[in-house]
């Protein structure tokens, strides 16, 4: 039986050769690829790192210190740095300049009309007057008023008959900016007010007689009081008391207030509208007036802050502070 050998063409073999040289270079290149990737990569990230270590290590050594070691703080007067002084509250402007500012003339300015003001009192006075209304609340706080440590021994019990707080409304007018009388350079705000109406209280008490013994005897004491008449011009001025900024309202003296007393005393028999107890009554009333309204007199009312809590919190810590070096 012959034998048939293949021959095999050098052309083939040849075609075999560069085809296996092709794969292998394919692969030797991925793997090239792959590492210069990685190396890459590698590389990135340990430059990351390193940049975030020496940024920790300098904030560490430069800004912060070991708590485990007391220092004692450094002065700065050891290294020749001047301290800067504290910080003083600016200085307000003055009358002059607020006035050249906002273009007022205290001499030649035209008076005001506040009838929008006037109506919005009249707003909130009519519901005041309905809100006293319900359950009696205003006239049970004037009795524990009126019944409070300030009645003398020689009166009895108070009791309040009769409230009535009016029905027409105070009417505002001619206001303007007028130089104060103290303290000097400074201004005040003055307004014309006009109220014809009738604010009626009425009361009953006793007049206790406490001779030779106390109680002996009481006198049974009827009044009723009313406001039928004020004509004012007020004043409103700022004022600074005691560090804080105040504004002082007064009246002027050239007021004009009228007075309605109608009286009953007596048990059985009764005596009534006295003359005498009439000029007591509103003579009294006028000097208390005057003592707590009329100008230089007058009412201080202190201005809100908006940085009242915290000027308090402060002291409230300073005063902590000195406590606790005592």
């Amino acid at each position: 039986m012959a034998n048939h050998v293949e021959i095999v063409e050098p052309v083939g073999l040849i075609e075999l050769v560069k085809h296996l040289e092709q794969v292998t270079s394919a692969q030797q290149q991925q793997q090239y690829n792959s590492s210069s990737g990685m190396s890459f990569t590698t590389g990135l990230l340990l430059g990351q790192l390193s940049v975030v270590l020496l940024v920790i290590v300098c904030f560490k050594y430069l800004l912060l210190e070991d708590v485990r070691y007391g220092r004692k703080p450094r002065s700065f007067s050891n290294r020749g740095v001047s301290i800067p002084a504290p910080p003083t509250k600016p200085s307000l402007p003055s009358t002059t300049t607020i006035l050249n500012k906002t273009f007022y003339d205290v001499y030649d300015h035209t008076p005001e009309s506040l009838d929008w003001m006037t109506v919005l009192m009249a707003q909130a006075i009519a519901q005041y007057r309905d809100d006293s209304k319900v359950n009696n609340r205003l006239i049970k706080a004037l009795a524990e008023a009126l019944n409070g440590g300030v009645r003398p021994d020689w009166v009895g019990h108070i009791r309040v008959t009769e409230l009535n707080l009016g029905e027409d409304f105070p009417v505002l007018s001619r206001a303007r900016i007028r130089p104060a009388d103290q303290p000097a350079g400074s201004v005040r705000a003055e307004i014309d007010i006009d109220f014809n109406d009738q604010i009626m209280l009425g009361i009953e008490t006793s007049l206790l007689i406490n001779w030779p013994r106390p109680r002996i005897a009481a006198l049974p004491v009827s009044l009723v009081l009313s406001v039928v008449k004020f004509q004012a011009t007020i004043t409103m001025q700022f004022n600074t008391i005691d560090g804080q900024q105040h504004i002082s309202i007064s009246t002027l003296p050239d007021f004009d207030l009228e007075f309605g007393v109608q009286s009953l005393l007596g048990a059985r028999t009764k005596l009534e509208d006295v003359p005498k107890v009439t000029d007591l009554i509103t003579s009294k009333l006028r000097g208390f007036f005057i003592d707590k309204c009329v100008y230089p007199n007058g009412r201080d009312i202190a201005m809100p802050t908006f940085w009242a809590k915290r000027d308090i919190y402060a002291k409230s810590q300073s005063s902590n502070n000195i406590g606790k070096e005592q």
